[in-house]
């Protein structure tokens, strides 16, 4: 059984700073932890639970974000509130729009975690399904586990070894060096603060301006050393390049390597 789940609409007071938001498909659904023992609520807009962000809403996952900005009406907007999103891989395409919101809104604390390994470790009773869609499923089940999922020990471990706080995804230095090489002009399409967002860093890419295009041995060097890449990496290079909904040209040196991934 799903315990019931408070709603809190947007008139009412907020008394947190501690938020989340879940993208599931073309659909984002905002929470709040307003208590101390972490529970959390779903927080309406609009007077709904989900907000629909397919091609025929007015409403984006950022617009989320400034609505809840907005609502709290403090001069440092976001810059003291935690957020931690968490997307399925099918929503990956609105990962852009929340990073330039929290820029915009100054939110430097959140996390960003992936749906489906949060999923596996769920641990349901018999004969109960997975409700992605469900709000006080997702507070219940879900949400729950991102403060405790990993032991402080393991969790200060693994940001010694690295910066990506996305399991899964590879670290925004191999991105940063092996994305150019598959695509033209890369950083003029994808902000250095866009790919530390996607990636789950909170390492921004130092990249200068202009950024000169690599020549044609360079590429056939770095070529060379993407394919001596352990294949877990290259691998989760290759399916984050996939992911990405930019306008995008791959180099044609390289094209073979995305068709076969």
């Amino acid at each position: 059984m799903v315990r019931c789940v408070k709603a809190i609409d947007w008139d009412s007071p907020v008394s947190t700073e501690k938020y989340a938001l879940v993208l599931i498909g073309d659909r984002v659904a905002c929470f709040e932890s307003a208590t101390a023992d972490g529970q959390w609520n779903v927080t309406q807009i609009s007077g709904d639970p989900w907000v629909s962000l397919n091609s025929h809403s007015a409403q984006t996952a950022g617009s989320v974000l400034k609505h809840l900005s907005e609502r709290r009406n403090l001069k440092s907007q976001l810059a003291q509130t935690h957020i931690t999103l968490i997307y399925e891989q099918a929503a990956a395409q609105h990962l852009a729009d929340v990073s330039r919101a929290f820029s915009e809104l100054q939110c430097t604390s959140w996390e960003v975690l992936r749906y489906e390994p949060l999923a596996d470790r769920i641990r349901l009773p018999a004969g109960e399904q997975l409700r992605p869609h469900d709000g006080a499923w997702l507070a219940e089940y879900l949400l729950v586990q991102p403060g405790s999922a990993q032991p402080v020990e393991d969790a200060l471990a693994s940001a010694a070894q690295s910066t990506n706080g996305v399991p899964g995804l590879p670290d925004v230095e191999l991105l940063q060096l092996y994305l150019p090489l598959l695509f033209q002009h890369f950083w003029s399409s994808i902000s250095p603060q866009d790919l530390a967002f996607m990636s789950g860093s909170l390492q921004v890419p130092d990249v200068e301006s202009p950024y000169t295009e690599p020549s044609l041995e360079a590429i056939a060097v770095l070529r060379r050393r993407f394919l001596k890449l352990p294949a877990a990496q290259r691998n989760a290079v290759l399916e984050f390049a996939h992911e990405l909904t930019y306008r995008l040209k791959v180099r044609a040196q390289l094209r073979d390597l995305l068709e076969e991934a």
